[in-house]
């Protein structure tokens, strides 16, 4: 299967930006995922222990239910705050190779590209410049020079 984004792998600066920001979006991504799973768990354990607490007379089974649910918030809880915490060191690394890798390419590769693609142009500038100019003389002398060893023989 062919990839129809063609990536820039021409030099390693590059690589290291677009990689630190594809670990900048991924955070992003299991941030907000983290975030909304987390919640789901709180608002359901919520219900749960409310529901156990409006029987009247709740049984050894519905107290253990009671429990579970709340570990269970206290769990996620803690999952979503060291899950966050985590998501927002990856973003971070990835936020700082962003601005290395463009910042080394920007001041150390591209300045070169843009030089080497200056040269290009002046060479092709000078010799469109030699195609367009009349023949030079000292073809026409070695014309000349051929003509008269022709006639002489």
């Amino acid at each position: 299967m062919e990839s129809n984004i063609p990536l820039p792998t021409d030099n390693i600066y590059k690589f290291y930006a677009l990689f630190g920001l594809l670990l900048f979006v991924f955070s992003i991504g299991s941030t907000l995922y983290v975030g909304r799973t987390a919640n789901e768990i709180i608002f359901q354990t919520y219900l749960e222990e409310e529901s156990i607490k409006q029987i009247a007379s709740p049984t050894e089974l519905d107290q253990a239910k009671k429990i579970a649910a709340d570990k269970r918030r206290e769990i996620a809880i803690s999952n979503r705050t060291w899950g966050i915490r985590l998501l927002g060191g990856v973003g971070g690394i990835g936020m700082i190779l962003v601005a290395y890798g463009f910042w080394k390419w920007h001041r150390d590769v591209q300045p070169v590209q843009d030089e080497m693609a200056r040269l290009q142009l002046e060479k092709l500038r000078y010799e469109v410049s030699q195609l367009t100019k009349p023949a030079a003389p000292s073809v026409e002398v070695e014309a000349s020079q051929e003509k008269s060893s022709e006639a002489e023989d």
